[in-house]
């Protein structure tokens, strides 16, 4: 489970669980109804599903992106089905079937829960982890998603200021 219970909470989290929360609150106030992070050689690609058309997202950070199917396996309560015994016949050499994980990630925010449908495709280095979200029940924490985002926000904003404001930084001129 996550929950998102204060913007100073959040910024105690894991840079994995941070980045989590941050992309599902997005998702949820944007309404998107899929959230997808892919993986690839170079790192990640992060997808949602907003009225039936596919966005890019920024991809995941290089440092956050390994961790992020240990940090949703973590989070979730996942089925992972048993490999049955087979060959491959195609693909790479010594390639072996994955099934994949799925099960629901629970979501609180603001006293509000939301499941998510999680899938996680296995296969390493690549693979995949969906989310799928109820458009019905994402209406109702859409407010509650954009509040959290802007506290989080405002909590970073401290921070950022104390750099800019720093009389050792000065300008380069």
């Amino acid at each position: 489970m996550l929950a998102f219970e204060s913007a100073e909470q959040l910024l105690a989290e894991s840079d994995a669980r941070r980045y989590l929360h941050v992309i599902l609150l997005n998702a949820i106030r944007d309404h998107a109804t899929r959230m997808e992070v892919r993986f690839t050689e170079d790192g990640g690609l992060l997808y949602y599903r907003v009225e039936d058309r596919d966005w890019e997202l920024s991809p995941p950070p290089d440092d956050v992106f390994p961790l992020l199917k240990p940090t949703v396996r973590e989070a979730a309560r996942l089925v992972t089905p048993e490999r049955p015994d087979m060959t491959v016949h195609f693909g790479l050499p010594e390639a072996r079937y994955e099934p994949m994980e799925a099960g629901w990630l629970t979501y609180q925010l603001g006293g509000m829960w939301l499941d998510l449908f999680v899938r996680i495709d296995p296969r390493e280095p690549f693979g995949a982890i969906r989310f799928d979200f109820d458009p019905a029940e994402t209406r109702e924490f859409s407010e509650a998603a954009g509040e959290a985002l802007a506290a989080y926000a405002s909590a970073l904003t401290p921070e950022l200021t104390e750099i800019s404001d720093d009389p050792d930084l000065g300008s380069a001129s």
